[in-house]
């Protein structure tokens, strides 16, 4: 079964709310008209969750050889208001639990269709998830069960036709044919993973989520995702990746006992904050790209060393503006964190001193066949006059027009940025447990 999308950009709306097309139980809805291959369904962002209001939810296909042709709607969607302007379908058949096709990722403000070849003549149930994720990294998600209907394929009549005998093969016993193993689940999901960009950057500014492990052919890679050309998405190695910590990100530190190991209270550190600015760049991890039929269990992911100027520190600000510090390079590494699938979230990364930072990162997931593990080690230039090999010849200097998520105004200065991080909620941070992977030293 496929399944396939088109778009059409609309403008002028504003309440949340996005219109999905598919069928379900027909004792839920009315039923449709014979041959009628379109039933209507009404995604609303509420609050904090996805609701789905189905006015018709019976699809009837006439036509067992042409596709289904579904259509969605997220016109009402106000760009600004989920996280990356996106929803992503997802369709199943629910009797044979065989996904309907890839995932597919529609934008906010616009309509569209998609395409889905009927499963097989007779009923079945079709299930339809839509999910997003809320500014402060929440994941919403929802999902509806629908009937569809598919008619048996109508034969022609064909006039008996009568043939002289055939002359009768020789029959041969059958060769023996090699046995060939059928791949794993978690290869076929890696095949279908976006290619690997290459090349040596320097990302400065924009959205980033610095580690966000994926899985490849050859098993789990901690990259780079990087987003930060508007309404694109390019993976990347992390030793192709510089990432520019500009003088633009300084400010003093608040009298915190907590965040006493970078410095004294007032002391001018580099910070990118939780909240994104238009100025700095703007750092998070993600574990979205892994999916529970490919890893049963949360991501570990580990700071095992930091070779630097200073100290490093990663911590997250809650309501009332108190630090919860995740990793602290200066009591003993490896620190470590269990962030479970489906995550993408923001902190606040602290260098205490101008110059160049190496951090090695360390995921490890369960897999069906054992541990999933990557170790990778990222580059961090610091202040405006620091050099980095990544500026040789050949890389290239990443200096986007930022749009803004709607996260806070562009232009603030590197003081207010803290302040407003020191004052956000913590919700935003979904990583929720942090553990010494080893004894601590004062």
């Amino acid at each position: 079964m496929r399944v396939r999308a088109s778009t059409r950009v609309a403008a002028g709306q504003f309440a949340v709310v996005a219109a999905l097309l598919m069928s379900a139980p027909a004792a839920l809805a009315e039923p449709a008209e014979p041959g009628d291959p379109v039933a209507d369904a009404v995604l609303d962002v509420a609050g904090d969750r996805l609701e789905i209001d189905v006015a018709r939810q019976r699809v009837e296909a006439a036509d067992p050889a042409k596709p289904v042709e579904l259509t969605w709607d997220t016109s009402s969607i106000e760009p600004g208001t989920v996280f990356g302007d996106r929803v992503t379908l997802r369709a199943s058949v629910v009797d044979s639990g065989k996904p309907a096709g890839e995932p597919v990722a529609v934008p906010v403000a616009s309509t569209g269709t998609l395409q889905v070849d009927p499963p097989g003549p007779g009923g079945h149930e079709l299930r339809l998830e839509a999910t997003a994720h809320a500014l402060d990294g929440r994941p919403l998600t929802v999902e509806s069960v629908y009937a569809l209907s598919v008619a048996e394929a109508a034969r022609p009549e064909v006039a008996p036709q009568v043939l002289p005998p055939a002359p009768q093969p020789e029959i041969l016993p059958p060769a023996r044919q090699p046995e060939v193993a059928a791949p794993s689940p978690q290869i076929l999901a890696a095949a279908q993973q976006p290619p690997t960009a290459t090349g040596r950057v320097v990302i400065d500014k924009g959205h980033v989520d610095a580690v966000a492990p994926r899985l490849l052919p050859d098993g789990l890679h901690i990259q780079v995702k990087d987003g930060t050309v508007a309404g694109t998405t390019t993976w990347r190695e992390p030793a192709d990746v510089e990432l520019k910590v500009t003088s633009a990100s300084r400010t003093a530190l608040p009298a915190s006992p907590q965040l006493a190991f970078l410095g004294a209270a007032g002391k001018q550190v580099f910070l990118l904050p939780q909240t994104q600015r238009a100025d700095v760049l703007w750092a998070g991890w993600s574990t979205e790209e892994l999916r529970p039929a490919d890893v049963s269990g949360p991501v570990t992911w580990s700071l095992t060393a930091v070779e630097g100027p200073g100290a490093f520190g990663l911590f997250t600000t809650g309501s009332f503006g108190e630090p919860t510090v995740l990793f602290d390079s200066t009591d003993g590494l490896p620190d470590a964190q269990s962030v479970p699938l489906g995550t993408h979230a923001h902190a606040n990364w602290a260098f205490a001193e101008p110059g160049r930072y190496r951090l090695t990162f360390t995921a490890t997931a369960p897999g069906a066949g054992g541990p999933l593990t990557d170790t990778e080690t990222y580059t961090f230039t610091i202040g405006d006059g620091t050099s980095s090999p990544a500026q040789q010849p050949g890389a290239v200097n990443r200096n986007p027009a930022i749009t803004l998520a709607s996260t806070g105004p562009a232009g603030l200065s590197a003081v207010t940025g803290l302040g407003l991080a020191l004052l956000a909620s913590g919700v935003a941070v979904l990583v929720v447990t942090r553990r010494r992977v080893q004894e601590k030293t004062s």
